[in-house]
């Protein structure tokens, strides 16, 4: 136990925000590189720290904006969280909207894993997105949504093993910015956007998108606000720190890795093939985790789990999912990951209307409205 001002802080909860906040963020795009290439790497060395000042302090603020708001209403399974940020009826409309693109995300879960074992064995993408697509659906209908609990511990380890393969390169290979520069100046690299502070930003709101109920549903854990913002910064930071070190082994390797589907698992196997497949386990395990609780949310949000209608559903999305893996990794990337930021804006408008009825709370001393029904009944009685 840690005491951090007036508020007493459990240091093992700090960490456990920490490590799954980071978890949830690290999916196909993190651990294969192909994400940091398009929101960082391509823009060069200092373009590429400025989106990751941006998305750090951004980040930041929204997470723990919405793990507070958790954390008032006590939402625990994260069911209200959207109703809760946006209101009744923006709510309820993004409650239903949100399952989309959850659905879009998965669909390059998928097609992560097919690159992924297009790359280590030659197998064409067709058999891994079907193998991966049967594996995720046979773990949902088991009703292991629990998954979604033990993230935090392999978040960390992604990160920490990412890392480690940044630091053998950097210190085999070096790094010559100069070739960075004329790489990304000379070549059609795939931007997030045309602005790095964009880039940022929309960086950001995916996260605020993607991770809401999830993010809801950790804040309502912890004991109080300081937990929360404690572990929300300890999450941004370990995860800007694994990012600048991915970031600066790609510009290192830029030559190589600039038209890969699958960067950093090309740097992996650069450094010893032994690594390679230590980091390709990494790299399933990354995908995984994050598929696996996709799949859940958009089906639980259509149907009650372990029905036959819940089956019927994720079947489909299965097999949905299969043919839009076919698409180009990195190409679904660049299209859907922007698109889910600029949906962000909508949320974070929200953010920053409740920050301000907070701060007018606080400066008249009344609390801020309750969050449901339920919640405003108690209060009366």
């Amino acid at each position: 136990m840690l005491k951090i001002g007036k508020s007493e802080v459990r240091i093992s909860m700090v960490i456990k925000l920490a490590g799954a906040f980071c978890a949830f963020l690290i999916g196909a795009g993190f651990a294969t590189g192909q994400e940091i290439m398009q929101y960082f790497t391509n823009y060069g060395l200092a373009k590429g720290i400025g989106v990751m000042v941006v998305n750090c302090l951004l980040g930041a603020w929204t997470a723990a904006a919405i793990m507070n708001l958790g954390n008032e209403s006590k939402d625990e399974q994260g069911l209200n969280s959207y109703k809760n940020l946006c209101g009744k009826y923006v709510g309820a409309f993004l409650s239903w909207f949100i399952p989309i693109f959850m659905f879009l995300t998965l669909v390059i879960m998928i097609a992560g894993f097919g690159s992924t074992l297009n790359q280590l064995f030659g197998t064409p993408n067709w058999v891994g997105c079907l193998v991966f697509a049967v594996v995720v659906t046979a773990v949902v209908l088991l009703g292991l949504a629990r998954v979604i609990d033990t993230i935090g511990f392999i978040g960390p380890a992604i990160i920490i093993v990412t890392m480690i393969m940044a630091i053998g390169v950097l210190a085999t290979k070096g790094i010559d910015l100069a070739n960075w520069e004329n790489y990304i100046n000379t070549h059609d690299v795939l931007l997030a956007s045309s602005s790095w502070f964009m880039s940022g930003v929309l960086y950001a709101l995916w996260n605020i998108v993607m991770c809401l109920p999830f993010m809801s549903a950790m804040g309502s854990k912890a004991q109080n606000k300081t937990e929360v913002i404690t572990g929300t910064v300890l999450g941004n930071v370990l995860f800007t720190v694994g990012t600048l070190f991915l970031v600066l082994a790609e510009g290192s390797q830029i030559d190589i890795v600039g038209e890969m589907s699958i960067p950093a698992l090309t740097m992996a196997q650069e450094l010893s093939p032994i690594f390679g497949v230590v980091y390709a386990i990494i790299l399933v395990l990354a995908i995984f985790t994050t598929a696996v609780p996709l799949m859940w949310s958009v089906s639980s949000r259509l149907a009650k789990e372990k029905t036959v209608k819940f089956a019927v559903i994720c079947l489909i999305i299965a097999v949905l999912g299969f043919f839009g893996g076919q698409l180009p990794f990195e190409r679904l990337i660049n299209y859907i990951y922007p698109l889910i930021g600029y949906v962000g804006f909508i949320e974070f408008a929200f953010i920053i209307w409740r920050d301000i009825k907070l701060i007018r709370g606080m400066k008249s001393g009344e609390p801020l409205p309750a969050h449901d029904e339920e919640e405003k009944k108690t209060a009366e009685k």
